[in-house]
């Protein structure tokens, strides 16, 4: 699976997710902690108990950036200077 893809679906799901709490008027933050380590499942929950610093229990919003952290791809630094240089002026390029 392309992990630009797990990326964007992970985005996908965190504001659906959002958006639910909203509705459901869920304010405490130990709650809506709870809540989206449950709804994400297994899987993610044993991936988030990996995560260091991963924020006390009711901190909803550090877990939330350490699972999209986790979720978005890193970039290659050095692979990317190397793109960065192999660029070439076009002609119609001033």
């Amino acid at each position: 699976m392309d992990v630009n893809a797990v990326a964007q679906r992970w985005e996908q799901w965190l504001k659906r997710f959002q958006r639910y709490l909203l509705a459901m008027d869920i304010k405490s933050k130990a709650r809506q902690r709870a809540m989206l380590l449950y709804a994400a499942g297994p899987e993610v929950e044993a991936i988030f108990d990996t995560l260091p610093d991963n924020g006390d229990e009711d901190d909803f919003k550090t877990a939330c950036e350490k699972l999209t952290e986790y979720f978005s791809p890193s970039k290659n630094i050095p692979f990317e200077v190397y793109k960065f240089r192999q660029a070439k002026q076009q002609e119609h390029e001033t």
